[in-house]
This record gives structure tokens, sequence and C-alpha cells, in this order.
């Protein structure tokens, strides 16, 4: 059960669910936004090295493909947490 709890607060956290203040909410935004486009660029070199490794035949060891899996995970939580922010942006009529 604490677990749960745990995991509700993180979420509501990084969502800023208890913060409505313009003067934060804008910058974790922004800093959100920057994140993700560092992300996708991550994203499109480990494909990029991927492509590259199959025309040369080079067989990457483990933790390249542990990481590139980290990184998708990532990037999907990134992307879920701007979608919850621009929802709770747009309730509120922040973004006005």
């Amino acid at each position: 059960m604490k677990e749960n709890r745990l995991a509700n607060l993180f979420w509501e956290g990084i969502t800023l669910e208890h913060v409505n203040h313009k003067g934060i909410v804008y910058p974790y935004i922004m800093f959100m936004l920057v994140a993700f486009v560092f992300e996708m660029f991550l994203t499109i070199l480990i494909g990029i090295s991927i492509y590259y490794y199959i025309q040369f035949s080079y067989y990457p060891n483990t933790s390249f493909y542990l990481l590139s899996t980290l990184l998708l995970l990532l990037l999907i939580t990134t992307g879920i947490t701007l979608k919850s922010l621009y929802h709770k942006c747009k309730q509120t009529e922040m973004l006005n």
C-alpha cells in the first residue's frame, strides 16, 4: 500500500498537481519541452546507430539495447507528463 501512495505522490509532483503559480509552471513546461526535444534527438541518434550497425554487421553489447529501451521509456514518460501538464493548464486557463 505504501508503494501505491508513493507512486501517486511522485506523479502529483511531476505533473505539478497542487501548483498553480505561473512563475513555476511555465519554466517547468519549458524544461519538459527541452527535455523532450533532447530525448527525441537521442532516439534519432540511436536509430541512426542501429542502421549503421546493421550495414556494417556490427553487434553492440547488451548495455546499448538496455539503455535504448530505457530512453524509449523515458521519452514516453516525458510525453505523458507534457500531455498532463497541457491539460492542467488548459483546465485552469493558464495558457491564455
